[in-house]
């Protein structure tokens, strides 16, 4: 009955952002208890209590963002240990690694349920800048990009090697550990527009990078921010057989 209300309501709603925290509300009434328990449990002692909630993607997460300091990441759609517990490895395994900084991860447990809390990452979402002026720094955000896909590619920590398809399994061209979904999940310090972060390692996998890339280069012509997945690629390709 609530998937069917939330459907209509949100019929009536044109904002995606929008409808999407909705239908969430509608048919997850426990998210009122998680912002509940941020405030009570972390925000109690603070001078500033700045709370803001939004959804992830497919609506499988609701978040929770105190003060721009701190991120916890509610599973709607499962207990969220599994998945909690992989990306808190891969994280601890590529922090000190990747060329591009990532948040400090720790899990916490609300009564059945995994929490993953974050380090909130500064910076603005690619999505948030317009193409026009992504445009006029593509090159330097490719390069970036291109270096990131290199280092962590190459790479082989030993602490993960059993999540990779065979603990064997050797990096090489456009193969090896991937982030899997680089297209805006980067943030950028909008006056230099350096990468100030590269976030949410869930999905991340030792795989081929190509389809992935596939997926970025469709979203990013998509959106408007054509021509990246070019420079990524050329650049790549520069790193790789020069280092070689």
């Amino acid at each position: 009955m609530r998937h069917f209300l939330s459907n209509i309501i949100c019929g009536f709603i044109i904002k995606k952002s929008v409808r999407d925290r909705v239908r969430t509300q509608i048919r997850f009434p426990q998210t009122r208890e998680y912002v509940r328990f941020i405030r009570d449990e972390y925000a109690k002692n603070m001078k500033q209590r700045k709370i803001r909630t939004t959804v992830g993607y497919g609506c499988k997460n609701f978040i929770v963002i105190l003060n721009d300091k701190y991120v916890f990441k509610f599973p709607l759609l499962s207990d969220g240990k599994e998945v909690a517990e992989r990306e808190k490895r891969i994280v601890d395994a590529f922090y000190d690694i990747s060329p591009i900084k990532i948040p400090r991860m720790s899990i916490i447990q609300y009564k059945n349920i995994t929490v993953r809390q974050y380090e909130f990452a500064q910076g603005a979402l690619l999505t948030d800048v317009a193409p026009g002026i992504i445009a006029k720094h593509r090159k330097h955000i490719a390069k970036q990009i291109a270096n990131f896909l290199y280092v962590i590619g190459k790479s082989d920590p030993k602490e993960i090697r059993d999540l990779k398809p065979t603990p064997n399994a050797k990096p090489g061209f456009m193969y090896g550990w991937f982030q899997d979904d680089i297209w805006q999940n980067f943030m950028l310090d909008t006056k230099t527009f350096d990468i100030t972060f590269f976030i949410d390692w869930e999905a991340a996998k030792f795989a081929d990078f190509m389809p992935s890339l596939y997926v970025s280069s469709h979203n990013w012509d998509k959106f408007g921010y054509r021509g990246i997945i070019v420079d990524v690629l050329a650049e790549y390709a520069k790193l790789y057989f020069q280092k070689k």
